[in-house]
């Protein structure tokens, strides 16, 4: 009767969500990975344990997504700056935890009397890994670790060789093996991976240029996710080779802490990874070596060549790289589970004849155990780890961003505050000031309070830190002030409209008055653009603009924007910049692509017509009113007239 009803659609999903909820929690009390409650949540209702589930084409369907999202996320959470810059160890440690376990498996088959197919095919199925554990470390906040990038970078590497090995068993045992197949195939592969890590990113700033509205740009990218899926099983090669490559190519095309990531990857982790865990567990017979004592004996062999061949590949990368215990420990057990590649390979194994039922079973035995062991060596040594990058270091201009509320406001300003005071673990205060003026003042107040409700509904990112404040003054720019001055606010986010509006003010009277009353830095920005369709900064430095005294600041608040955006920097600057600015770049030694240039001719504001709207233009302020009218003069709002993207003045009082 249960079974009947767990078949229907509505059981189906019932008893798939309470496993995902309820075996973490358990699992967690038992202070073991929330992972491995999942897996063995699927053993107790799958066909091996009480039969509440079947293996059928439901629950296979929702597994396969959750392995290309869980690939996907790999991709999306490595720091894309760093990965290239580890491009190479990753191509080493690849070929290691390949080589080693594949002829250690050959081996094994050698040793079992398989034939030379079948010893081939046994050795791919040991040479490729699953980050299983992945999640963990997405959890603990140390996925941008040198050593992780490593990792997972050597994981699309070796699934792409196991598929490869694949491919050429299946050819030889066919009679169709041929040299211009593997051509072909390199050939699909390399303009494939071109495709998507160059063209991509380029295609996706110009699409959120027209795209608006988180929903359009969500679908977006689970689209990417699956076309780059889709076209890498047309080449012939596995699905989670394309979605790595989209990972990658989504991290680049979208802003660190984006609110259209945080969603994809909500998704996947709160729902398909956790079903392919399970289903992991389900088709797993934990009580197969029990049917006969020889299978006892293979799946000991099967074992000890699945842990042996990959701790020697992690011991050997460790010591050409020298990485710490704990790093050495976390990339052995993130790249030791055996389960995307090795559990097609097995079942092809035993379609084709050349694995027979003992193997088989003893593999699957083995799959179990290193699902259950990675997770757990992942969980006790990955606390341990640095960060390669500065994400962990806080920018003290970030750390708690003030951005007034209005109507009129673009959503682009709260969406930059927040992606600012994100990439420094920092706050968003959001204020709406209500002149304290007549008898209304109460029903003004009101409605500031539900202008700011609103704010947090069009941010769409739960995990930004945002406070509400509602602030009755008698004028917006004291309100602004004030609220600066009690919450200890680090920067000030303002919207300009790109003109004067008095003759007596620079920018605007409002804005005039926050720059020229308050000693925090103010940021005003003329914000028309997505922030996601944003391809660099432009940080442009005129002559005598800033004194080299606070060229260091500028310069870091520069980087700490572009980093934020995710996007590189390129500063053109006065020749008389030039050599500071170099000895600058030096002594910081920026992560984030950079590139400094002169600027020539100083600066005519009507040749930016030329600049792509995508370019994110920055102009340093400093100093009193007139300090600024002496050296930037009208060049902003010249600069506003001749240019339709988005435009940002940055001004430090001292």
């Amino acid at each position: 009767m249960l079974e009947e009803l767990f078949a229907k659609p509505v059981g189906f999903f019932l008893i798939v969500m309470a496993i995902i909820l309820i075996t973490p929690l358990i699992s967690e009390r038992l202070r073991l990975p929330g992972i491995i409650g999942i897996i063995i949540g699927g053993m107790l209702i799958g066909p091996h344990g009480f039969g509440l589930l079947e293996d059928n084409d439901r629950i296979q369907f929702l597994s396969t997504i959750g392995l290309v999202y869980l690939m996907f996320s790999a991709g999306l959470e490595v720091d894309i700056n760093q990965f290239m810059k580890v491009r190479a160890r990753a191509l080493v440690f690849g070929l290691i935890t390949f080589i080693f376990p594949q002829l250690m498996g050959m081996g094994l088959g050698y040793i079992l009397g398989l034939d030379w197919l079948g010893m081939i095919l046994l050795g791919s199925a040991f040479a490729s890994h699953t980050l299983i554990a992945f999640p963990i470390l997405t959890k603990l906040g140390v996925t941008r670790n040198e050593a992780i990038a490593v990792t997972t970078g050597a994981t699309v590497l070796t699934d792409i060789g196991a598929f490869i090995v694949l491919a050429v068993v299946l050819g030889a045992d066919k009679g169709g093996l041929s040299f211009g197949y593997f051509a072909q195939l390199f050939v699909m592969l390399a303009l494939f991976t071109a495709v998507i890590i160059f063209g991509l990113p380029r295609f996706g700033k110009f699409v959120f240029q027209k795209l608006s509205g988180r929903a359009v740009e969500f679908q977006f990218v689970i689209v990417v996710l699956f076309v780059a899926a889709f076209f890498a099983e047309v080449i012939g090669v596995h699905e989670v080779v394309g979605a790595f490559l989209a990972g990658l190519a989504v991290n680049s095309m979208l802003p660190r802490h984006s609110p259209v990531a945080g969603h994809v990857l909500f998704i996947g982790e709160s729902f398909f990874i956790p079903v392919f865990l399970l289903y992991s567990g389900l088709i797993t017979d934990p009580l197969t070596f029990l049917k006969s004592p020889q299978t006892i004996v293979v799946a000991i062999g099967v074992t000890i060549v699945a842990y042996l061949s990959k701790l020697i590949a992690a011991w050997i990368t460790a010591k050409i790289y020298k990485y710490t215990k704990s790093e050495f420990w976390t990339v052995y057990g993130l790249s030791h589970a055996q389960a995307a590649v090795t559990i097609p390979t097995l079942v092809i194994g035993l379609e084709t004849g050349l694995f027979d039922s003992t193997l088989f079973n003893a593999a699957i035995l083995m799959i179990l155990l290193t699902s259950i062991t990675s997770p757990l060596i992942v969980q006790r040594f990955a606390p341990d780890l640095q960060t390669a990058s500065a994400d962990d270091e806080q920018t003290p201009l970030f750390g708690r961003v003030l951005v007034p509320v209005s109507e009129a406001n673009s959503g682009e300003l709260v969406a930059l505050a927040s992606l600012l005071a994100r990439s420094s673990k920092g706050k968003v205060l959001a204020v709406s000031v209500a002149q304290a003026t007549g008898p209304n003042e109460s029903n003004s107040l009101m409605l500031h309070k539900e202008l700011l409700g609103k704010v947090s509904a069009s941010l769409h990112d739960p995990e930004a830190e945002l406070e509400l404040i509602p602030r009755l003054a008698a004028t917006h720019a004291q309100g602004i002030l004030h609220t600066a001055n009690e919450e200890n606010a680090s920067l000030i986010v303002m919207g300009w409209r790109g003109k004067r509006t008095f003759r007596e003010s620079v920018l605007g009277s409002v804005l005039d008055e926050v720059i020229w009353g308050s000693d925090t830095p103010v940021v005003a920005g003329k914000l028309s653009l997505p922030l996601n369709s944003m391809r660099r900064v432009i940080f442009i430095v005129p002559a005598k603009a800033v004194p080299p005294i606070a060229l260091r600041r500028m310069l870091e608040a520069n980087l700490a924007v572009a980093k934020a955006l995710n996007v590189p920097l390129l500063v053109r600057a006065d020749k008389s910049y030039v050599q500071t600015l170099e000895a600058l770049f030096v002594a910081i030694s920026p992560e984030q692509e950079y590139k400094l240039e002169v600027l020539k001719d100083q600066l005519k504001p009507e040749k930016l017509e030329h600049e792509a709207v995508s370019d994110f233009i920055i102009l340093p302020g400093f100093g009193s009113r007139k300090r600024v009218q002496d050296t930037l003069g009208n060049i902003p709002e010249q600069i506003a007239q001749h240019f339709d993207g988005n435009l940002v003045i940055l001004h430090f009082d001292k």
